[in-house]
């Protein structure tokens, strides 16, 4: 495999030591430890590369702040545990089924949990019980930050931040397949309202999300090492039916190309051309990819024109104000008063994030 860099290159050899648990190599003359810091941040591998990275070959600095974080991500770590174990007994006496998704299951099969960096809690759960899962989070000190096409975020400082999904995809994407993971997930032993997803249909959809991200505004090496991890430590996969949903999804070759590029790069084979293209583009994106790029795309659907997006955005379709706001679904009639109603909730808690995304269309030509 070929890299960019001399700290792309070491970071993926720090990543295979850590999740294979093989041998750390030996840090390469030149290493700039500040500029594979910063790569490992934007990757969201930090936890990764602390469990295995020796600290005596560290400049002070950056030996510091990795020693800082990693007591730090320990402590949220336990702590965003033990109020996901308090919200279960809670969504368990108002009867409100929920699954676990995403990073919350797969850091399960890391060698060490802590590996697995998650910067929030992913969970389904029962959407007609939406009204009451808002008065379990508020009760408990939360405050929803933004309610997405399919999703309700709530944050607690310092550090808690659970997505509580209503579905999976949403309808108005380009990209939207249809399978339900409630058909096949297990209850759970000890709380009938908890369920565990099908490991099959976990992987699958754990490619899925991997290839709405790096068809839209890109992705890196992170779902990578998910691959790799649920093929090798999850319980079995059957693969062929894996590939077949996959096919029948649409993105049967690029979920070959994902999975033959995770094998090579946890056992430092050689790749093809196009798995190659997908290495560099991972490894120049973030964790979930480039803002602008995704901004680019989404200017193109308007031809490039920037006042038709703004538009779009402080006035979304009646399809994704139905979906954020159900109470629309009997009261139609209200429409205007929740897209004044959003302006408000948007300026009030999300007013810096709305800036930054201005001033980044603004420079785009």
């Amino acid at each position: 495999m070929q890299y960019s860099s001399l700290e792309s290159e070491y970071l993926v050899s720090l990543i295979r030591a850590a999740v294979t648990k093989e041998p750390v190599a030996k840090v390469p003359q030149g290493m700039d430890w500040q500029k594979l810091f910063e790569l490992s941040k934007k990757q969201q591998v930090y936890s990764i590369i602390a469990a295995v990275i020796d600290f005596s070959v560290l400049p002070k600095e950056q030996a510091a702040e990795l020693s800082v974080y990693v007591q730090n991500e320990l402590v949220r770590l336990i702590s965003v545990k033990n109020e996901f174990e308090l919200l279960e007994k809670e969504l368990c006496k108002r009867q409100i089924k929920f699954m676990p998704l995403k990073g919350s299951v797969i850091r399960n099969y890391y060698p060490k949990q802590k590996m697995r960096q998650m910067s929030d809690m992913d969970i389904l759960y029962d959407y007609e019980k939406r009204d009451e899962l808002f008065h379990l989070m508020k009760s408990r000190g939360f405050r929803l930050t933004a309610s997405c096409e399919n999703s309700d975020d709530f944050f607690k400082e310092p550090f808690y931040t659970f997505e509580w999904h209503r579905q999976l995809f949403f309808e108005e994407k380009a990209f939207c397949p249809h399978f339900d993971l409630w058909a096949n997930a297990a209850q759970d032993n000890e709380n009938p309202y908890k369920y565990h997803v099908e490991p099959c249909e976990h992987f699958v959809y754990t490619i899925c999300h991997m290839y709405k991200h790096y068809a839209t505004n890109g992705c890196g090496i992170r779902f990578i090492c998910d691959i790799y991890v649920l093929m090798n430590y999850a319980e079995k996969i059957n693969m062929s039916k894996a590939l077949s949903m996959l096919d029948d999804i649409g993105i049967g070759d690029f979920a070959r190309d994902a999975i033959s590029l995770s094998n090579a790069v946890f056992h430092a084979t050689q790749v093809t051309d196009n798995q190659q293209k997908m290495l560099d583009f991972l490894l120049s994106s973030g964790v979930y990819g480039n803002l602008v790029v995704d901004y680019s795309k989404k200017l193109s659907e308007y031809s490039g024109s920037k006042a038709k997006y703004i538009i779009r955005r402080l006035f979304p379709s009646r399809n994704k104000m139905y979906a954020d706001y159900r109470q629309l679904e009997k009261r139609p009639y209200l429409l205007p008063f929740y897209y004044v109603m959003r302006l408000f909730t948007k300026v009030k808690y999300n007013f810096s994030s709305a800036k930054e995304e201005l001033k980044e269309i603004r420079r785009i030509k």
